[in-house]
């Protein structure tokens, strides 16, 4: 059951999310792959990890609700700062198994421990249903846009 007064979904773009980059750190560092360098393999397995988050932040779960719950509180203007406390886009630094299950997932705190919480619990039950293709670095950094769709 969707929170009362949902009115679209609080994960905008995310099948369209913007595959950052393959390998540990920034993409200054060592190691990374940079997304338009990545074999086209790497690319489409990171965008099957973005339509699998979307599908999850998406659903029914309870923790799913509980996220878009606290998106839509927080997303409400306040009086005096407008909307407060959630990045725009978040950065999330996701470990895939042999098996093609989410091992790991990372990303900086936005202030709210239950919605965080809430956001690694979803997107570590996920399964991307195959491994990653061979040699393929990780983490997998995925951005996950928040911005509401009407």
């Amino acid at each position: 059951m969707k929170p009362r007064g949902y009115s679209g979904s609080w994960i905008g773009a995310l099948a369209a999310a913007v595959v950052g980059l393959f390998g540990f750190g920034a993409p200054a560092q060592a190691g990374t792959v940079p997304v338009d360098q990545a074999p086209q393999a790497w690319v489409t397995y990171a965008q099957r990890i973005s339509a699998h988050f979307q599908a999850a932040l998406e659903g029914e779960a309870p923790a799913a609700q509980r996220f878009h719950a606290f998106l839509e509180q927080r997303m409400q203007p306040d009086a005096a700062s407008g909307p407060t406390g959630v990045p725009v886009v978040l950065s999330i630094r996701t470990w895939i198994g042999a098996t093609g299950r989410v091992t790991q997932v990372e990303f900086a705190p936005f202030g709210d421990p239950q919605a965080e919480a809430d956001l690694r619990q979803v997107l570590s039950a996920q399964s991307v249903g195959r491994a990653p293709p061979p040699g393929m670095r990780q983490p997998v950094v995925v951005r996950l846009s928040l911005a509401a769709q009407l």
